[in-house]
C-alpha cells in the first residue's frame, strides 16, 4: 500500500476590485490522504475512469482531477484505492476554496505517482502532438494548477491555493491544458484579515449566474483603478490605498441581494475600526482587512456581537507555503 497526503490552503478570492483574477491563502487547511494498492500496477485513463465508476469515491472532485491528469497527459497511473479527508478546516460552499483545495490535491496526487513511474521526457513526448507548446513538468505544483484550471476555471482561487501568498492569476490559453499566469504578490506585515461566514451556504454557480453580460466603461474602469490601489496597498501597508482598493463595481453589487443585509454587514467591519470588507470569493463569507496598529481581538468581538451567534468568525494567517505533498499518511 502507498500513500500520499496533500495539505492544502483556503483561499480567499476576488477581495473585492480582483474579479476573477486576485486570490489570497490562509493558514486554514484541508487534508487529503491518497492510497494505492500497488502503484506498479498501471491502468489506461479510460480503465481508470471506467473501474473508479463503480466505486465510492467516482464521484469525489479529487478523483475527478485525478483522471483528468491521466487523460490529459494520456499517461497510465496505477488505479486510485481510495482517498481520505485526514482533516477538513475549510468550510463548503462559504467562499473560502473548498473546491479549489479538492481539485489541486488531486492533480497534485496524479502528478507525485506519475514521477514515481515516469521521466519528464517520456510524457512530454506523448503530448507533443497536440500541445507542442507545452513546457511545464508534469510533475510540478505548475502542472496540478494546469490541470485543475481545466476543471475549475477560476485561477484566483486555485493559484494561492497551489503556491500561497496573494496571487494575480489569469489563464492564458483555454487549450487542452491551459497555461496559467501568475504572480506572487507581497503582503506588508502589518496587514491583517479577519473572515466572517454563516451556517448557510451559497454555491458558486448561483452567485455567477446572477452577473450581467456586459458592464460598463466607467464600471470597468472603476475597478482597474481600484484593484491598483489595493494590491500597492497590500504591498506597502498604506491604508488609504486599502481603503479606496476594497471596492468593487463588477459583482458585488450584483451578489448583494443573495446575501441578507449584504451592505449592513460590509459596514459593520469598519464601523468596529477596520479599513473595509468585501466578498471572499462568490460568497456569503466576508474578508475584512485591518492594520496591526488595531486591535484585531477588539474588531473581531465586535464584528461577532453585530452578527450574531450564527456567523463564525475568525482572525487569520496568511499561508506563504500552499500546496504541499508529503508521503504516507501524516497531518502536518
Amino acid at each position: 500500500m502507498q500513500e500520499l497526503t496533500v495539505r492544502v490552503p483556503g483561499t480567499s478570492a476576488n477581495l473585492g476590485p480582483g474579479f476573477d483574477c486576485l486570490g489570497i491563502a490562509f493558514q486554514i487547511y484541508n487534508w487529503f490522504t491518497f492510497r494505492w494498492q500497488n502503484i506498479e500496477e498501471v491502468v489506461s485513463p479510460k480503465e481508470q475512469h471506467d473501474k473508479l465508476a463503480v466505486t465510492s469515491i467516482e464521484q469525489l472532485p479529487m478523483t475527478e482531477a485525478y483522471v483528468q491528469y491521466a487523460t490529459l497527459f494520456d499517461v497510465d497511473l496505477p488505479l486510485l484505492e481510495s482517498v481520505e479527508s485526514l482533516a477538513s478546516e475549510v468550510p463548503v460552499a462559504r467562499g473560502l476554496g473548498s473546491s479549489a483545495t479538492c481539485y489541486t490535491a488531486g492533480a497534485m496526487a496524479a502528478a507525485w505517482v506519475a514521477e514515481q513511474l515516469y521521466d519528464k521526457e517520456t510524457i512530454l513526448r506523448e503530448i507533443e502532438d497536440k500541445l507542442a507548446d507545452f513546457t511545464i513538468d508534469p510533475f510540478s505544483k505548475e502542472a496540478a494548477l494546469a490541470i485543475a484550471a481545466t476543471i475549475e476555471r477560476h485561477p484566483d482561487n486555485l493559484s494561492p491555493a497551489v503556491f500561497g501568498g496573494l496571487q494575480i492569476a489569469r489563464i492564458l490559453n483555454h487549450d487542452n491544458i491551459p497555461n496559467v499566469l501568475n504572480q506572487k504578490i507581497t503582503v506588508d506585515p502589518n496587514v491583517k484579515f479577519i473572515v466572517s461566514y454563516p451556517n448557510y451556504s451559497l454555491k458558486t454557480k448561483s452567485a455567477r449566474a446572477i452577473l450581467p453580460e456586459k458592464i460598463s466603461r466607467e464600471d470597468a474602469i472603476f475597478n482597474l483603478s481600484a484593484l491598483t490601489f489595493l494590491t500597492q496597498g497590500l504591498e506597502n501597508g498604506n491604508p488609504n490605498l486599502i481603503e479606496n482598493g476594497l471596492k468593487d463595481r463588477l459583482h458585488q453589487p450584483y451578489r448583494a441581494e443573495l446575501i441578507d443585509g449584504f451592505y449592513d454587514i460590509l459596514a459593520i467591519g469598519k464601523q468596529a475600526g477596520a479599513l473595509g470588507s468585501v466578498l471572499s470569493g462568490a460568497g456569503p463569507a466576508i474578508l475584512t482587512v485591518y492594520l496591526n496598529s488595531e486591535d484585531g481581538n477588539l474588531i473581531c468581538e465586535k464584528i461577532k456581537k453585530e452578527l450574531g451567534k450564527n456567523w463564525h468568525v475568525k482572525q487569520m494567517e496568511l499561508d506563504d507555503s500552499g500546496l504541499i505533498a508529503k508521503s504516507g499518511r501524516i497531518k502536518f
